[in-house]
């Protein structure tokens, strides 16, 4: 899916224009990282991802990350998640 590029929480031009390409990762990243209530047109995305930051890596993380992305139209094939990070492979289910 192809969509306006974000850069430090701002939107990327290039050649003053909005940079347009394909952005399946970064829709999770933003998935991932907001909160819940973030979105005004579906406040019940987001899953806050810094909560798990310095706590417990929890089975009901790995459920509302699965949850929310399947929701958004994200196939989760395999997910991981430790200290280093969330290791993630799926893809959006094509139309």
């Amino acid at each position: 899916m192809k969509d306006i590029l974000i850069k430090d929480d701002d939107a990327l031009i290039v050649r003053g224009d909005f940079y347009v390409e394909e952005s399946d990762a970064q829709q999770v990243e933003l998935i991932l990282k907001s909160k819940q209530g973030e979105w005004k047109e579906a406040p019940q995305v987001g899953i806050d991802i810094s909560r798990a930051q310095n706590g417990a890596i929890d089975r009901s993380l790995y459920r509302d990350i699965r949850v929310q992305l399947e929701a958004d139209g994200f196939s989760v094939k395999e997910l991981d998640i430790n200290e280093d990070g969330v290791n993630l492979n799926g893809a959006y289910e094509t139309v």
